[in-house]
């Protein structure tokens, strides 16, 4: 991240040692002397493009560059007439200046809009944790008077599984809150043949359902363990809620095109097509939203992670076939093990 900043004023003066050139050209050779002379203004409004001066910055480079090629150009050719064109490229350049300008503008606008967002997330989740952990206590301790197979008790514990709902999402908001800030990733090598097994075990374990593991070979990437450890939960969490008992869900870590790959797949009863254009929008749940748990906020989190790595997530589904979601990573680094073999993982025995 620190070459970052050096690279501005390289190029600006790479840019300058062009114009010189040009300039030069202009006067060695006059009867070329059209090519450099728009090399020049292409050039600066080609930059602009990447490029936000401050006003004075701007003008001071566009005094610049009129003065460089009016001076060449009157010394190439002699003739007054050939300058009209100055002032042309000078109105193209500021029409690029006005057009960035507005763009910037607006995503700037956008920046400030999402950042809102998140530090509402962010507040929000951490304003409701002391309340409902709060709320949660007396919940247990009210169930725990009342005697097991009464109205009462029934009641309470259906306070406490929708207060454990409510922790949950929140836990989730603060989550997402920080989930696409790359600065908060904890960068380091992740074996993902390794991680991709691990967490098909302790689903095998915890719900009774074997998860298979398919890593060819092993597959190391940079990134942080514990936030895709938790896009690669939501991921299997879903496909077994999605897999009737029987059905098969399926963890790959491979590289595919140059690019370290999780996918998880499931034979359930697929994504319909109209859910699956918003199916990573916060709290969307689908037409079956009611016949499975959740809160809506697990996808757009593995989104946001995928995202801040620097990789994509993508689903191909079809209705009563199942479901395949693959997290793109970076490229692979190199493999700290030997290639892990193809397995399924069950549930261990009573």
């Amino acid at each position: 991240m620190s070459s970052r900043p050096s690279l501005r004023p390289r190029g600006e003066i790479a840019w300058g040692a062009f114009c010189v050139a040009c300039a030069v050209g202009m006067l060695v050779f006059p009867q070329w002397q059209t090519v450099p002379f728009h090399w020049i203004w292409i050039t600066i409004t080609f930059l602009y493009g990447f490029r936000r001066w401050t006003n004075g910055q701007t003008a001071g480079v566009l005094a610049a560059v009129i003065v460089v090629t009016s001076i060449a150009m009157l010394r190439a050719v002699g003739e007054t007439a050939e300058l009209s064109e100055i002032p042309l490229m000078t109105c193209v350049f500021l029409g690029m200046v006005w057009h960035v300008r507005r763009r910037q503008d607006a995503v700037d606008a956008m920046r400030r809009v999402a950042d809102r967002e998140r530090e509402f997330m962010r507040d929000a989740a951490h304003t409701l944790r002391t309340p409902l952990t709060v709320a949660h206590g007396y919940a247990e301790f009210v169930l725990e008077g009342l005697e097991p197979g009464t109205q009462g008790h029934d009641d309470a514990a259906t306070l406490l599984d929708e207060l454990r709902r409510l922790a949950r999402i929140s836990d989730q908001l603060l989550l997402l809150a920080t989930a696409e800030r790359e600065d908060a990733l904890l960068m380091a090598p992740v074996a993902l043949d390794r991680l991709a097994a691990d967490v098909a075990r302790r689903f095998a374990h915890s719900t009774g359902r074997p998860v298979t593991v398919s890593a060819p070979a092993a597959v190391t990437v940079l990134a942080d363990e514990q936030r895709l450890r938790h896009a690669l939960d939501a991921l299997v969490e879903n496909a077994l809620h999605a897999t009737a008992t029987g059905g098969a869900v399926t963890i790959d870590a491979r590289v595919r095109d140059g690019r370290a790959v999780l996918e998880v797949s499931d034979t359930g009863v697929g994504i319909a097509p109209e859910d699956r254009a918003r199916i990573f929008e916060r709290f969307v749940r689908g037409a079956d939203a009611e016949r499975r748990p959740g809160t809506g906020l697990g996808l757009p989190i593995v989104k946001a992670i995928a995202e801040a790595h620097g990789g994509t997530v993508t689903v191909e589904s079809e209705p009563g076939a199942g479901t395949s979601f693959a997290l793109t990573l970076g490229a692979p680094v190199p493999a700290v093990r030997p290639a892990a073999a193809t397995a399924e993982l069950r549930p261990a025995a009573a």
